[in-house]
């Protein structure tokens, strides 16, 4: 077997190296460097890419990975795997979605300020194109991608698979099969919204021939013990069915295939309680939330207008007019 070759790494067969590679530098000279953590089987299989932390406060997802890959044996490995931990360095320091000293201090440079949203990048670009065009470099070599994500501070996901756009014919096809084989229970696999958009990562990974699906858990902002073992759990699934470690996927009890997600926004601010549980089936017409004034007074009841699934919930306190207080996956 040759060595595995990844930016200015050269991986030997059974080997595992972690190495910084260097992204952009700042005004004071310091250089803001990606990590990556790179198993090279000891014997042929797929290329795995996996990364999280493309924003800064979605945590859960370094956890996963460091558990997910705490203890493969890289001669045993069928294949490889290029892990990118955090994706976004500057984010990540900031411990906030984007890069937000960068942004303030120049916020027209800066956009697009989602490195997210802008791929496959451009190498002559702003931050986040930069960024966005060195994964890209990395994600466009290998055979498969996961990209793990929370929701911002003050919402909480079922831990859901979002497929990319349908119209992406055989690899959005093999990235389906992908997502049924790690075994979370819930899919989306819908043809509207930001996450199927032009631009996003795992949907220009997928226009590139590299099936790949984008990964919603937990919460931002917090390392969660459940999410982190379960997320990890998800991870090795992949790999098993992928037949790069031994052992077979552990299917989930029910999938839910969701067509669209519905977001749902207070018309009235107040204090907000929920009156179904995270994953719950709802009816149309059932109560998802109450807001209640300062006086403990009801304002305002949010019902869900359809059956559905209640797959993120709004883990904040509060809630003004226009904020996003429940989201129903529909069926």
């Amino acid at each position: 077997m040759e060595n595995l070759e990844v930016a200015e790494l050269s991986v030997a067969p059974g080997t595992r190296r972690r190495h910084k590679i260097e992204l952009v530098e700042l005004a004071d000279g310091t250089a803001v460097r990606i990590p990556l953590d790179i198993i090279h089987g000891g014997q042929p299989g797929p290329k795995l890419y996996l990364g999280a932390a493309i924003h800064g406060d979605e945590v859960d997802g370094v956890a996963i990975l460091f558990r997910a890959l705490a203890d493969i044996d890289p001669a045993a490995l069928r294949g490889s795997i290029v892990c990118v931990p955090v994706q976004h360095p500057l984010s990540f320091h900031a411990d906030h979605r984007l890069p937000i000293s960068q942004f303030m201090k120049s916020p027209l440079d800066q956009a697009p300020a989602d490195a997210w949203a802008c791929f496959p990048g451009d190498a002559d670009g702003n931050l986040a194109q930069i960024l966005a065009a060195t994964l890209f470099d990395m994600i466009k070599e290998c055979d498969w991608a996961v990209d793990i994500h929370t929701p911002t501070r003050g919402g909480r996901y079922v831990p859901i698979a979002i497929l990319p756009h349908p119209n992406l014919g055989e690899t959005h096809a093999k990235a389906e099969e992908m997502a049924h084989a790690f075994g979370s229970g819930w899919i989306m696999r819908t043809d509207s919204g930001f996450y199927v958009a032009d631009g996003i990562l795992c949907v220009e990974a997928t226009r590139a021939g590299v099936p790949a699906f984008t990964f919603e858990t937990g919460e931002g902002g917090r390392l969660e013990e459940d999410v982190i073992d379960d997320g990890a759990t998800y991870i090795r699934n992949v790999m098993k069915w992928l037949g790069m470690i031994d052992g077979d996927p552990m299917p989930a009890a029910r999938t839910y295939v969701m067509r669209e997600f519905l977001g749902l926004r207070a018309q009235r601010g107040g204090l907000l309680l929920n009156r179904k549980k995270l994953g719950d089936l709802v009816k149309a017409g059932d109560t998802l939330c109450s807001i209640v004034d300062i006086y403990g007074d009801e304002v305002e009841t949010i019902v869900a207008p359809e059956d559905g699934v209640f797959v993120r919930t709004t883990t904040l306190s509060t809630v003004s007019r226009g904020e996003r207080a429940a989201t129903l996956g529909l069926l």
